[in-house]
């Protein structure tokens, strides 16, 4: 049996003025995937927070300016 492989995931949750910033694929049906937060792996040598930070600016085009934890 191959070895289990296991990757470091972040999630961001980006909220302003109050309201929770959701998005979904328009790639895929809503069906398949959804409503999403900003998601994704963390980079070698990269730390979680700097991760979430940069797949919410991926993700949403934005630019966050710090993360909140």
């Amino acid at each position: 049996m191959p070895e289990k492989v296991t990757k470091d995931k972040v999630l961001c949750y980006a909220v302003r003025d109050g309201k929770l910033l959701v998005f979904r694929h328009t790639d895929y049906s809503y069906e398949e995937v959804g409503i999403q937060v900003p998601a994704g792996s963390i980079r070698p040598g990269e730390t979680p927070e700097a991760a979430a930070l940069r797949e919410a600016g991926e993700e949403t085009g934005l630019s966050a300016r710090r993360p909140c934890l």
